[in-house]
């Protein structure tokens, strides 16, 4: 042990030190290591969603501009190409931490003046120079590892209805159903609220509101707006249709149909299908909507008409 020790003392090194060094080395390396699997673990998980997703738009298209193989590449790439600025972002960080770590003894003898002028001038260049890109990165790696959305989720944002086409280290591009795109910093992505149709599964109870009259025979109008989700196509085949009177306003009377759809594109399109077949049924049947039952439009009570209406009662 006393040879230990002079060694140590020749290399200028004592047993505390050595020995902080030496559990600094190993404990460092060994969590190195555990965060390496961990991060591949994950690249893996979120490689092999990307690979099961069938469409990448929020309603399916016969434009043949990009074929979904080649969009599926794309979105493997991309998200290959942020967990390797993570990995080394997160590397960097890391071995900045483990010097810092070893340095620590050392702390004692630098100069507390030029420690807070270094710490100084590194958060003006931070604060002013890289803060929204700081930002944005760093949001950026919570979306990634929170998973509050994936690319090709189906989406509704700020009104507009979409699918996640690529999440970038600093901002999300949203493919919108007429094919624009919407690109937020990550940062404001955070702070946003949505409405996801894909996070936990694709299936959508999907439903149609119409009006009809009054004088109409209500039985025969279940019958038809269930007639008509069960012929459409997107129709899952999955429980049964359903019809339920949801308001008796002045006006007439308010009808759901609901069914379900195994994706948010099923859930377009059997709208339209289904809503086509009404209006076709109703004029071939005759069936009356609200906007014949709208009630007549009297002339605006005056003393004109009053004085109209007493001189008659007199006569």
């Amino acid at each position: 042990m006393e040879q230990i020790d002079q060694i140590l003392s020749d290399w200028g090194l004592n047993s505390p030190l050595f020995l902080h060094v030496i559990l600094t080395l190993v404990i460092g390396f060994i969590l190195l290591q555990l965060i390496r699997r961990s991060l591949k673990s994950f690249e893996q998980k979120g490689t092999s969603f990307i690979d099961r997703l069938k469409f990448f738009e929020a309603v399916k298209s016969r434009a043949h501009i990009k074929t979904a193989r080649k969009q599926k590449q794309r979105a493997l790439e991309g998200y290959s190409q942020r967990f390797t600025i993570i990995r080394r972002m997160i590397l960097i960080i890391y071995v900045f931490i483990w010097i810092m770590t070893l340095m620590t003894p050392l702390f004692g003898k630098i100069s507390a003046t030029f420690i807070s002028l270094v710490a100084a001038a590194l958060a003006a260049v931070i604060g002013i120079a890289a803060r929204p890109f700081l930002e944005n990165l760093i949001a950026g790696v919570v979306i990634t590892f929170s998973r509050q959305f994936r690319v090709g989720d189906t989406v509704l944002l700020d009104h507009e209805y979409g699918t996640v086409e690529d999440i970038t280290i600093t901002h999300t591009i949203i493919k919108l159903w007429d094919w624009k795109r919407l690109i937020i910093p990550n940062s404001q992505m955070l702070n946003k609220q949505m409405i996801s149709y894909t996070t936990k599964d694709s299936y959508l109870w999907a439903y149609v509101e119409f009006w009809v009259s009054y004088d109409v025979n209500i039985l025969e109008v279940e019958e038809i707006a269930l007639d008509a989700a069960q012929k459409s196509l997107h129709y899952a085949k999955e429980g049964v249709p359903r019809f339920w009177i949801m308001e008796m306003a002045k006006e007439g009377i308010k009808c759901w149909v609901a069914a379900w759809t195994k994706s948010p594109t099923d859930s377009w399109y059997i709208k339209i299908d289904v809503r086509t077949r009404l209006i076709q049924e109703f004029q071939k049947r005759g069936i009356k909507t609200h906007s014949y039952n709208l009630g007549e439009v009297h002339p605006p009570f005056n003393q004109d008409n009053q004085s109209q209406s007493n001189s008659g009662e007199s006569n």
